[in-house]
């Protein structure tokens, strides 16, 4: 029996690794602000706690899709011998639409559209504050990406990033950035 790995499950692994890459990014910047400072979390203990659990679970991804695509070709072989034994045709293999109808594709288009998204609010942070930044990246993921209706797109945003600043600033004590702006 061969193994191949089908491009649907080959475009999943390459998305997950770079989503890997980007955790362990995240944990060699974070253990530079510090982990844990006079028995306190420091401001690098998020980073790399979600750094590493976002390489570890891209990575496990990573594992996955290449254990389904072995499954899916040794499934397909049975599939072809029993068909030429009974000379019956073969099955189709199913598609790879999501639960939402969205096909592979699609949905690393919509993955790439993330990553860049989120690279784009990085940029802006220095410039518009972590305030704004944040709220116009889940704004424009809402809207954009998932192409959700602008009115409960905003007021998801805003209980979000009411979440964030809840979390960091009153009950961590983090001071966000602000950029050129002050806010």
């Amino acid at each position: 029996m061969t193994s191949t790995i089908t491009g649907a499950n080959l475009r999943k692994a390459v998305a997950s690794l770079i989503i890997a890459f980007i955790g362990i990014a995240a944990v060699i910047g974070g253990f530079g602000y510090g982990f844990i400072e006079d028995g306190r979390i420091a401001a690098g203990f998020l980073p790399v706690l979600v750094g590493g659990a976002m390489a570890l679970f891209a990575l496990l991804d990573v594992v996955g899709s290449l254990r389904n695509s072995e499954k899916e070709s040794t499934l397909l072989e049975t599939v072809h011998i029993e068909a030429a034994e009974t000379l019956e045709p073969v099955a189709e293999p199913e598609s790879d639409l999501d639960i939402y109808g969205r096909s592979g594709k699609q949905r690393d288009r919509m993955l790439l559209m993330v990553i860049g998204i989120i690279l784009a609010t990085v940029l802006l942070v220095p410039v518009l504050g972590f305030v704004v930044a944040f709220a116009l990246m889940l704004v424009v993921i809402a809207v954009v990406v998932e192409r959700r209706r602008l009115l409960p797109s905003i007021l998801v945003s805003a209980i979000a990033l009411a979440a964030a600043y809840g979390i960091f600033v009153l009950f961590l004590r983090v001071p966000l950035p602000t950029g050129i702006l002050g806010i």
